[in-house]
């Protein structure tokens, strides 16, 4: 990776408003795959830089600046300077450092084009994978995932998700783990935790243990993260791009279903019968108005017959089964 072009990245990162960078960074990206990955690096690294104090404590920044950058092997004598001198060499420092930090991490030379594995589970089944970096996925019925084939030596391990899965991560300090879901990033080290991102709805991240960033992702802009903890949830509400954080009782039930179980509090029914659906392999086609319909009820590895029954006692619904599509009609909530 050339000079010049880590220039492109700098330039974005320090004036991401601008939309001649903003231009000249997509074009960028749109010519090599392996570009997104060498974004998301140095993005990491421009996020960790702390923000630069004012008046006298530029002196002590600039210092440990200085001495960061000599210890990757460059000496220099420290000078106490004006105030505008100091601010340009603080800037040049942290440049400096990015530079020094990207070329010493950089991706070894290789074919430009990242092989990207895709996985999807399939209508009615939960599917396990195991990671090359020895971490593991439950995919949801009807999700997909991809992954680079190089996630193991890769500086960002990203993952990206369409639906719903759970995560056990194989620590890592070292190489952060990434998840792009909808317009979500969550980012760990090492936690397990459940990701829920269907289109339509609101999406949900679930923290069982360890320690997560979520942040809103939208045309490769990051907002500031919410860091969540066992037993907490992030909620993204796309209609209004709203990110917010909630405490739970028991953050085990967002992964009920990778043991068969479906579990509803209070969650509307058409997300119920979405769910059946994904379970079942089965089409529900509705003929009544359940909008305001909501369902609360367990169900541990039952049959379909036997779901259908409960909501038809629970909501007094009348369906007809015709192969692997239901009709359904009628209920109390019209």
């Amino acid at each position: 990776m050339n000079q010049e072009n880590w220039k492109i990245i700098l330039a974005y990162l320090s004036d991401q408003e601008n939309e001649e960078k903003r231009k000249l960074l997509n074009e960028w990206l749109a010519t090599d795959p392996l570009h997104q990955q060498q974004l998301e690096q140095a993005t990491w690294l421009w996020k960790q830089t702390a923000t630069i104090p004012a008046n006298d404590e530029w002196k002590d920044s600039f210092q440990v600046i200085q001495k960061t950058v000599q210890n990757q092997g460059r000496k220099k004598t420290v000078k106490i300077w004006p105030m505008v001198a100091i601010a340009s060499a603080v800037a040049a420092a942290i440049i400096g450092g990015l530079f020094i930090f990207l070329y010493k991490n950089a991706i070894p030379a290789q074919p430009a084009l990242i092989t990207w594995i895709s996985k999807t589970a399939k209508p009615g089944k939960v599917l396990n994978i195991h990671l090359p970096d020895s971490s593991e996925i439950w995919l949801n019925s009807g999700s997909s995932i991809s992954y680079p084939e190089n996630l193991k030596h890769a500086a960002l391990r990203t993952v990206k998700l369409t639906g719903e899965a759970f995560f056990k991560v194989k620590r890592d300090p070292a190489h952060p783990f990434v998840v792009k879901s909808l317009n979500l990033q969550t980012r760990v080290l090492g936690t397990s935790f459940n990701i829920r991102a269907w289109q339509g709805h609101d999406a949900e991240v679930t923290v069982l243990t360890g320690k997560v960033a979520v942040s809103q992702d939208s045309a490769g802009r990051q907002s500031a993260a919410i860091h969540l903890l066992p037993n907490q949830k992030a909620v993204y509400q796309p209609n209004s791009a709203t990110l917010s954080l909630e405490n739970i009782d028991e953050a085990t039930l967002a992964t009920s279903w990778t043991t068969g179980k479906m579990e509803f509090d209070q969650l509307p029914l058409k997300e119920v019968f979405e769910t059946i659906e994904r379970k079942y392999a089965v089409q529900l086609i509705t003929t009544g108005n359940y909008r305001n319909c909501r369902l609360t009820a367990h169900f541990k590895n039952v049959s379909l017959t036997e779901v259908l029954k409960t909501l038809k006692l629970t909501l007094g619904i009348h369906y007809t089964i015709n192969n692997n599509i239901i009709y359904i009609k009628g209920g109390t909530c019209n």
